[in-house]
Formats: C-alpha cells, sequence, structure tokens
C-alpha cells in the first residue's frame, strides 16, 4: 500500500510543485518503510486534498507580450543530519509559472558550503 501511495504522490509532482521535497523526503524509505512514513504520506495526501485547486497555471498572452524565464537553484550543507550530505534544488519560472524544477541529495558529502553550492 506505501508504494502505491508513493507511486501516486510522485505522479502528482508533474503538476505540483509544492509538494515534491515533501515526497522525495518519503520515497528514501520505500524499501523499509515504517509506520512514521505511512502517517507522513498520509498527512501530504490530507494536504493535497485541501489543496485541491493547487496547480500550474500558464495563463495566456496576446500580442507581442514578452516572455521571461528565470531560475533559482539553492543548497543546504550538510543538512541531512544522519549522513552529513546536502540537498540541492533549482526551480525554473516562465512568467511566473513554475516549467521545471528538482530537489536532490548530493551523492557525497560536501566540505565545506562553496562546494555543497557548486
Amino acid at each position: 500500500m506505501f508504494k502505491l501511495m508513493i507511486g501516486s504522490l510522485r505522479y502528482l509532482c508533474n503538476s505540483r510543485p509544492d509538494i515534491c521535497y515533501a515526497v522525495g523526503a518519503i520515497s528514501r524509505f520505500m524499501n523499509s518503510p515504517k509506520k512514521s512514513h505511512l502517517i507522513a504520506a498520509k498527512r501530504v495526501l490530507r494536504y493535497v486534498k485541501g489543496t485541491i485547486k493547487y496547480g500550474l497555471l500558464f495563463p495566456t498572452h496576446s500580442g507581442e507580450a514578452q516572455m521571461e524565464l528565470i531560475g533559482y537553484t539553492d543548497s543546504d550543507w550538510c543538512g541531512d543530519k544522519v549522513d552529513r550530505r546536502s540537498t540541492s534544488g533549482y526551480v525554473c519560472m516562465l512568467n511566473d509559472t513554475t516549467v521545471c524544477w528538482s530537489s536532490k541529495k548530493q551523492p557525497v558529502t560536501a566540505l565545506s558550503s562553496c562546494e555543497a553550492e557548486y
């Protein structure tokens, strides 16, 4: 049941960037989920139910309106208390609408904040 629930939440992440970090964090426990992970997944589902009208909106532009693409990136340094690895993320926005995003744990432990950002 847990894997099915996480699969459904990951599918929702295609149009709901607001849940991606939480779903990614819960997904790390797919092989050996505990009751606390199931509770967290249910909490995300309740959040989705309460914010059912949230999503991505691509407004139409008439005439020669200029398109603006903006990107943001950030990372934490040794944010995971267990293995001290950092998490990096980015988001790209086209006219104030999110078009791509990612958040993932870095494969190695960064030795400085500069290294975590790179």
